[in-house]
């Protein structure tokens, strides 16, 4: 799902780790969610200015950015997270960025709203009983 939009914007391809990942039966509400998590590399670098890259694809391709983005900053200056959340046909993506000393990590984390919604309606029946 995420693979060209990140290409695109020059991000490192998906972790493989994040990409092999297998959610547990514990946690339902996983199965409705497609994951992105890249990490800096000497090949590949991450940046703020990628969070923006990555937003206008993905308003390019059709995405509406639900809310509105927001960066906070570190005691030196530099931003060290980057959160925005885009909607599209019934699914909703949350695009963070993290600066963790001179490690970056960009994640995408999409759902598909319908889904969610039905794992959560089920839990909370399942709870209320």
């Amino acid at each position: 799902m995420f693979d060209g939009v990140t290409r695109d914007v020059g991000a490192p391809p998906n972790n493989p780790e994040a990409a092999s990942e297998r959610w547990s039966s514990k946690y339902p509400l996983l199965a409705c969610f497609v994951t992105y998590k890249g990490f800096d590399t000497a090949a590949s670098t991450l940046d703020v200015e990628q969070t923006n890259a990555l937003a206008a694809a993905l308003t390019g391709r059709g995405w509406t950015e639900a809310k509105k983005r927001n960066e906070r900053k570190a005691p030196d200056g530099t931003v060290d997270v980057v959160q925005a959340v885009f909607k599209k046909r019934g699914w909703t993506v949350v695009m963070e960025y993290r600066l963790f000393s001179d490690n970056r990590t960009l994640s995408l984390k999409a759902f598909d709203d319908a889904c969610a919604e039905k794992v959560q309606a089920a839990e909370d029946a399942t709870s209320s009983n």
